[in-house]
């Protein structure tokens, strides 16, 4: 049965953007509802991180957001226990002389944004952090206050928060279509009936595209599938996030490691529609990252279907063995340890590597936040924050024009390789 509310403000998606955008708006007075296609917060992309809060490696403009968020995270740190939050660090591992001079350059970069405790290491200072790394490595890049957290757990934490504050939850109900007139928002058509507001913001990860363009928006995302896997417990051997060219790794407090294939990573994307209009825009990315991309088809995308609940995508069981081979060769302890579960999340991938955040869409009061490229944990407490600015004032005082949708009009800059 359908029924019509009114709201000043509705945020499409409960991952870790649209709760702390909710909860902001909440905590200034505004009405705010948020619509959730699935039965609870975090279930989609925010829930299939592998948990890394990471300021280390950012590219310089996100780090003044990199740097809001773990500010707020640290916040939080005294409810940390209900998400195993921990502030442990982060570790990159170089393996050669080409990787020991970028991080010293990221170094750079941290220092004059205000982080100088960014350090490189030698081998031998690494490993009084992590005894357990034996392999050879040439440095490491050490970021003392980067974090980690249980992603789905943390959203779910941030969600509660934003419901005390005054929002509402409205889970299992699809948004349908932006309802706009006269160049401005009127509400959103959800599959529960229409919520009239003056303003939506659309957070719903690599759903915005979609309902932006009920709005006569085109946003030029990408959704790619990225694979990581965990393991059986096993004793204390990881402090910090451990990171190096082929693996990433962070130990929860069960024992359990959780892997990416770190910057040897191999994604796949689904092709569609939206493959071939994007086609100039993308070019260069994929031209320079050919061999990291496998293009697969999916008739239900080629045919503009949208499902109704969590996309789920195989896990690249071979990439993911591989990882966990290059992590025991660098931690011995690990060449026996089985993976217990593979799982493969689908995130929402900008042109460039930078997210788009943007009020400026040619119609008043849409918010569009998409093109995290797999940032969110580490930079989505801030984004959320300025999300509530530009919803509610139409601006934000903190620096976002590089995420400005209109920098796609031109020549889309290669994004370069971080670490």
């Amino acid at each position: 049965m359908s029924e019509r509310q009114a709201a000043d403000v509705v945020v499409v998606g409960a991952g870790i953007c649209g709760v702390t955008a909710a909860e902001a708006l909440a905590r200034r007075g505004a009405r705010v509802v948020v619509v959730e296609k699935e039965a609870g917060p975090g279930l989609e992309q925010s829930g299939r991180a592998q948990g890394a809060i990471r300021v280390q490696g950012r590219e310089p403009a996100e780090l003044p957001l990199a740097i809001e968020s773990l500010e707020i995270w640290r916040s939080v740190a005294e409810h940390g226990d209900e998400f195993e939050l921990r502030f442990g660090g982060n570790l990159y591992l170089c393996t050669n002389d080409d990787e020991v001079r970028h991080a010293a350059e990221l170094r750079a970069t941290a220092h004059a944004n205000g982080l100088t405790d960014v350090r490189l290491l030698t081998p031998d200072e690494a490993r009084q952090i992590v005894p357990a790394a034996a392999g050879d490595f040439a440095a490491a890049m050490w970021s003392p206050g980067d974090a980690q957290c249980l992603p789905q757990a943390a959203t779910e934490f941030f969600a509660k928060r934003a419901a005390v504050a005054g929002a509402r939850f409205s889970y299992s109900t699809l948004a349908l279509k932006v309802v706009a007139s006269g160049g401005a928002v009127r509400g959103l058509e959800t599959s529960r009936g229409v919520i009239d507001a003056p303003a939506v913001v659309v957070t719903g990860g690599i759903w915005t595209a979609r309902l932006a363009a009920t709005a006569g928006v085109d946003l030029p995302v990408m959704p790619v599938a990225l694979s990581q896997c965990e393991t059986e417990p096993v004793e204390p051997l990881i402090a910090p996030t451990l990171r190096c060219f082929d693996f990433g790794a962070r130990q929860r407090p069960n024992g359990q490691l959780s892997m990416s294939a770190g910057m040897n990573t191999i994604v796949d994307h689904y092709l569609s529609l939206a493959s071939l209009r994007h086609a100039r825009t993308w070019t260069g990315r994929y031209l320079a990252n050919r061999r990291a991309i496998r293009l697969r088809v999916d008739w239900s995308r080629l045919r503009g279907r949208s499902p109704a609940h969590a996309v789920e995508r195989a896990a690249n069981r071979k990439l993911m063995d591989a990882s966990l081979a290059a992590a025991a060769r660098m931690i011995p302890r690990l060449r026996e340890v089985r993976v217990t579960r593979y799982w493969a999340g689908v995130i929402d991938m900008s042109p460039d590597g930078l997210p788009i955040v943007d009020a400026s869409t040619g119609v008043d009061g849409l918010v569009v936040v998409t093109g995290l490229s797999g940032h969110g944990l580490a930079l989505g407490p801030a984004i959320g924050r300025i999300a509530a600015d530009l919803a509610s004032d139409g601006r934000s005082d903190r620096p976002i024009d590089a995420f400005a949708l209109r920098r796609f009009d031109g020549e889309t800059p290669v994004p370069k390789k971080m670490l």
